[in-house]
């Protein structure tokens, strides 16, 4: 239950922070920030502010050097807005994770595997679940080499369907052939 109301006191408090930053700072040492993370502490007297800068390392340093030093100015105008018991104090700190993410992707992609080798380690099964199953089982005689198979014959295509087309219309009627006489009841015609 806590939890919950601790996790919503951080999201207001990085929603509020933001548009404090955003809209009542006017450090010309400030770059574009953005506000990853609220770490409120449990007894709510304390609130990390984590934060990336878009920029070079000397524009994460002073944007940071900027947060810190409005920190003041950012609570006391946090102070009119925001609605509990007590204000925690704010520190800001550099979020590294970003950073990390950056760096443990662009190592993934300077790998050289193919997809022909990452698909051809994940089928079968575990070759130490080999190795185990192999001492356990009696030993087998050798195999005779397998003599190399003789090479398919290729299938013959199968033929395209044909689309269907508009319907053909009846050819001409077939002349009538000679009138045949009616021959007696319930006996074919033509079997008199």
């Amino acid at each position: 239950m806590s939890w919950d109301r601790i996790r919503r006191q951080e999201a207001i408090l990085r929603e509020k922070i933001a548009v404090i930053i955003l809209d009542r700072l006017n450090d010309p040492r400030l770059g574009f920030v953005t506000i990853t993370k609220c770490e409120l502490s449990r007894d709510k007297r304390h609130c990390k502010v984590l934060i990336t800068v878009l920029g070079t390392e000397t524009q994460r340093r002073t944007t940071l050097r900027a947060l810190q030093d409005a920190a003041p100015r950012v609570q006391e105008l946090l102070a009119r807005t925001y609605k509990a018991r007590s204000l925690p104090e704010i520190l800001f700190v550099y979020d590294g994770a970003v950073e990390r993410e950056t760096h443990l992707l662009s190592l993934i992609d300077s790998l050289d595997i193919t997809p022909d080798d990452a698909a051809g380690e994940g089928e079968g099964s575990d070759p130490a679940d080999e190795a185990d199953e192999a001492d356990e089982a009696e030993p087998a005689e050798p195999a005779e080499p397998a003599e190399p198979a003789e090479p398919a014959e290729p299938a013959e295509p199968a033929e395209p369907a044909e689309p269907p087309g508009p319907a053909e219309p009846p050819g001409p009627a077939e002349p009538p052939g000679p009138a045949e006489p009616p021959g007696p009841a319930g006996a074919p015609p033509g079997s008199a």
